[in-house]
């Protein structure tokens, strides 16, 4: 079936909404655990990584079939821009959020980012370190 590709967002964010701090032993915990953005990477066909040409992956995602699932990570500076982007053109069908317990000292938002629409929780998760795992799908209007 064409057209019904789907693009995940999966996003690190402080509790005040900021860029995690790089380096930081929950943000490793990201990047290495089998339930950090591995998890998602494993269920995905297509990564996405900053600069990505938006006009493109339009006609990519509409082309494609339910099968392909485009992926990206947001969790710094570049990837902040990036979904900007998704959002601008309302390209992100679901949303993982990683809300680490952490308020951060960067003044570089990722809330501020965040796609708007209505979106509906389908599933929470609560890691050992404090972690919480926040999954929404966008509702279609």
């Amino acid at each position: 079936m064409k057209g019904k590709a789907k693009l995940q967002a999966v996003v690190a964010m402080t509790l005040d909404g900021s860029v995690p701090v790089e380096g930081h032993p929950i943000m490793e915990w990201m990047q290495s655990n089998s339930q950090g953005f591995r998890y998602w990477r494993k269920r995905s066909t297509r990564q996405l990584f900053p600069g990505y040409p938006l006009v493109d992956l339009i006609c990519e995602k509409e082309t494609a079939d339910s099968s392909t699932v485009f992926h990206t990570e947001i969790y710094n500076t570049e990837t902040a821009e990036l979904l900007r982007g998704l959002s601008l053109y309302q390209l992100i069908d679901e949303l993982i959020i990683f809300l680490i317990p952490l308020v951060s000292t960067s003044h570089l938002s990722i809330s501020a980012h965040l796609p708007s629409g209505n979106w509906r929780l389908v599933k929470s998760k609560t890691f050992r370190n404090g972690v919480c795992r926040l999954n929404y799908c966008r509702i279609l209007q």
